[in-house]
């Protein structure tokens, strides 16, 4: 079962998706521009709101946005509107199902937006990106990573918004699959949701290995976006690969 088609709706935007600070989004995206040349033509995989995608996009870059919500693509499309950002776009697309071939300079997947199916389904995913890339282009994911979320592992949170919504999330972590389920509930006046997510969470040996029978030649790889040294406590994992 596909749960990225109920998860990713108007409660997820309001809570989570517009609920993201300005000043982490440009942080992020000087991080990616350490790596970009001028005019670079960048795919923003998983774009949701486009928040990455807007913000190359206002330092000159010509950015194409996908993701497969169309609540987030056409809050994408409103705000590149209201910027007049023509060099940005934005299209409801499956990045399972990519077709394009030697077509960017560089691809983004951002923000944990990649472990959501199986191993196989993952593993085709980082190979259509690969497809999709121009010779001496690059890949960049920035996931979780998984040494330090096992360390440091939340069963569960409870969070109360200024709006008087809770928000309670149980976690469990599969061992054998590697997969962390979180069941996750909103209650407040007029709403009660539950939804449930499952992200595979990698480790760093595991993503290098992938990346390198994918065909990527040379990878980087660091703890966070200030460019610190991975090691096992870092949060994250972000992973740079080089065709």
């Amino acid at each position: 079962m596909d749960w990225t088609k109920d998860y990713f709706d108007d409660i997820y935007l309001k809570y989570f998706l517009l609920a993201q600070k300005e000043e982490r989004t440009k942080e992020q995206v000087d991080f990616i521009e350490k790596f970009l040349e001028k005019d670079s033509y960048i795919l923003d995989a998983g774009c949701g709101i486009g928040r990455h995608s807007i913000e190359l996009a206002k330092r000159g870059y010509k950015v194409l946005g996908i993701d497969t919500s169309p609540i987030y693509i056409k809050v994408a499309n409103e705000t590149k509107s209201q910027l007049k950002l023509e060099n940005a776009s934005f299209d409801v697309m499956d990045m399972r199902e990519l077709s394009f071939e030697n077509t960017f300079d560089a691809i983004i997947n951002m923000w944990s937006s990649f472990g959501y199916f199986d191993d196989g389904t993952n593993e085709h995913i980082l190979r259509l990106f690969f497809q999709a890339l121009k010779k001496n282009g690059f890949l960049i994911i920035d996931i979780e990573n998984r040494d330090y979320l096992l360390k440091y592992f939340i069963r569960e949170t409870f969070k109360e918004r200024e709006d008087g919504i809770f928000i309670l999330e149980r976690r469990k972590f599969n061992p054998v699959t590697s997969v962390v389920s979180t069941h996750r509930y909103i209650v407040g006046p007029n709403i009660r949701k539950d939804y449930l997510r499952h992200i595979r969470i990698y480790s760093l040996t595991e993503m290098i290995n992938i990346f390198k029978q994918v065909g990527f030649s040379k990878l980087e790889y660091y703890g966070n976006y200030n460019f610190e040294k991975f090691h096992v406590d870092s949060e994250r994992i972000l992973i740079i690969g080089f065709k």
